[in-house]
């Protein structure tokens, strides 16, 4: 761990102009001085309790309408689900007039500045590592937001669920029987179970993920068909769309050939020979 950890104080260093030359050296070339150490990186990993402090981002105008009239939607509606309150609070959202809704947009626009300023304050305060770090955060914070809202579009467009290979069907089937007090020592005791199971009972498992791998690859061609219908082909897979580039290639060729005009194919006789006289020839003498 001190070798990870001076290891990564010394590219840091190196990619920061505001740290010392001096202490990124002496920290990387003594990994075993725990003392210099902890010393030199309690300053520069000082980002938990300071990046933690980030101000909070306000709500939106809809998000202030929502948290102002929940609960007393819940209260008219004690039976109904939370999607379901969401989704009332949606449809009147969407019905209010632009002076009902006036108010919340003036309060969201306030907020917004406030934090904008909030942020101007506390970047000032922050070291160069530590702007480093806030903007990686940002970034792996970016992405993960990104990914998870692309899976999100994916179930809504209905793409079919990947096929499972023979240890995830019989880990399903035996998941209530495995023995262990905590989920991972039940995984465990699935895996030494499937392991010890002769090869003569897996082969039932076997094929049965070779089945879901042919119901897989069925439905996904089904599925990449209507997005290629409604104009997202950056859904399909690249080997599908080699697949529709080449079919439509060889579609292209045959309706190329269908209508071409045909050749009219000329005989061409041969001259005879002289001293040879032709049959016909003979005949009329």
């Amino acid at each position: 761990m001190v070798s990870l950890l001076s290891r990564g104080v010394g590219l840091l260093a190196k990619s920061l102009a505001g740290l010392s030359c001096i202490q990124a050296t002496r920290c990387s070339s003594l990994p075993g001085a725990l003392s210099t150490l902890q010393c030199s990186t309690t300053r520069w990993f000082s980002k938990q309790s300071s990046l933690e402090d980030f101000p909070k981002r306000p709500l939106t105008s809809y998000l202030r309408f929502v948290v102002q009239h929940r609960p007393s939607m819940t209260k008219q509606y004690p039976e109904a689900k939370l999607t379901e309150i969401s989704k009332i609070l949606a449809l009147e959202w969407r019905g209010l007039s632009e002076s009902a809704r006036k108010p919340y947009i003036e309060a969201a626009n306030e907020e917004r500045l406030k934090y904008k300023d909030d942020v101007r304050k506390y970047k000032e305060k922050l070291s160069p590592l530590e702007l480093e770090l806030l903007k990686d955060k940002r970034k792996r914070r970016l992405v993960k937001r990104k990914h998870i809202r692309h899976r999100r579009e994916l179930t809504m467009l209905g793409k079919p669920k990947g096929s499972r290979n023979a240890y995830n069907i019989y880990m399903s089937e035996h998941f209530h029987e495995a023995k262990g007090p905590s989920l991972s020592g039940k995984m465990k005791s699935l895996h030494e179970d499937w392991n010890r199971l002769p090869h003569s009972q897996k082969q039932m498992y076997i094929q049965l993920a070779q089945d879901d791998k042919i119901r897989y690859e069925n439905e996904m061609k089904a599925w990449e068909e209507q997005m290629i219908e409604i104009g997202r082909e950056d859904l399909i897979r690249l080997k599908a769309r080699k697949r529709l580039l080449k079919d439509a290639a060889v579609m292209h060729k045959a309706k190329s050939k269908k209508h071409l005009p045909k050749k009219t194919v000329k005989k061409i006789t041969k001259p005879a020979k002289e001293g040879v006289k032709s049959d016909k020839l003979k005949n009329e003498e």
